[in-house]
């Protein structure tokens, strides 16, 4: 009989991103009662972050010991959108980092259920790259009988590890974070003839011209089309002489382009990681995305352009 490892070979000195998929409740308390209680006797910190009914099941099976867990906390008051949970998420790992030599977390994202909460999908991809020196196992718990197809085809694609039922091994259908995200952003299709374009020198005449332009029932959506904009073309302007600036409507959805004959982005990324304090221009691809709706880029080493997509 072959024994349970529950982190397989893992051995706490980097990051280990496991998606455990699941359709009955004996599958939840086989794989996290061993997890969690294999951490807790080796002193590691354990947090639980997951739906309520998951939360009920550990509370039962673990009896007093769920005192023991660092956290034990309700994963449906953790959505503040992809950026604002990521960015909280950011924190609390660096609050750990310095607190703890090595930690597990069971987490139970259960807005990818919601329409707004898909977009998570690709901060798990990019979690991998850039927490892969985090010092913890992250077992992401997805329940087959509550997530529609497309969301469990894109768990099985942003996590390195699955569960083959005595360890973690490698995920077949696992992809590299940045070949994910251009699978996932809008596609990119020619510029309509009704396009609004001009040539940009420098950022504060952009934003001038942007501002007047966005009008008719597109008022409320003003302050974060401009303050993205321009976050765009300060980091063009740092790598070319000139930037050309485009904007048109798409029905509902207000699209600006920001194109630059650059070296090309070093890292697609960007726009999905909590910025660095001494790098600005990831800071700016970050409050981009953050206020835009979605994003596209098409990048290579004669130039890059970047698409945001603004919905009314």
């Amino acid at each position: 009989m072959t024994s349970m490892r529950p982190t397989g070979e893992w051995d706490g000195t980097d990051f280990a991103h496991e998606a455990f998929l699941f359709a009955t409740d004996q599958e939840v308390l086989d794989r996290i009662v061993p997890f969690a209680m294999e951490g807790l006797s080796r002193g590691e910190p354990v947090l639980v972050v997951a739906g309520e009914r998951v939360r009920r099941l550990l509370a039962e099976e673990l009896g007093q010991d769920v005192r023991r867990l660092a956290t034990f906390a309700a994963a449906e008051t953790w959505w503040r959108g992809g950026h604002g949970t990521l960015q909280a998420y950011d924190r609390d790992l660096r609050t750990l980092r310095s607190a703890a030599p090595t930690w597990r977390l069971v987490a139970e994202p259960v807005w990818l259920a919601r329409e707004d909460g898909r977009e998570w999908s690709r901060f798990e991809a990019v979690a991998n790259q850039c927490y892969a020196a985090m010092p913890y196992y992250s077992l992401c718990l997805h329940d087959r009988r509550r997530l529609p197809a497309s969301v469990l085809d894109a768990v099985v694609r942003t996590h390195p590890l699955t569960w083959s039922g005595h360890a973690p091994v490698a995920a077949a259908a696992y992809e590299d974070p940045q070949g994910f995200l251009r699978s996932v952003q809008p596609e990119w299709d020619a510029r309509p003839g009704h396009s609004v374009v001009w040539t940009v020198t420098a950022p504060r005449e952009a934003r001038r011209a942007l501002a007047a332009a966005v009008v008719d029932g597109w008022r409320a959506r003003a302050e974060d089309v401009v303050l993205a904009t321009h976050e765009l073309l300060t980091n063009a302007l740092r790598v070319a002489a000139f930037v050309e600036v485009a904007f048109w409507t798409d029905h509902e959805t207000l699209v600006v382009e920001v194109s630059d004959t650059g070296p090309g982005l070093p890292d697609e990324t960007c726009g999905y990681v909590p910025p660095a304090d001494d790098l600005e221009g990831s800071r700016g691809m970050w409050l981009a995305w953050s206020l835009a709706d979605d994003a596209a880029v098409a990048s290579s080493p004669t130039g890059t352009a970047i698409r945001l997509y603004f919905r009314r």
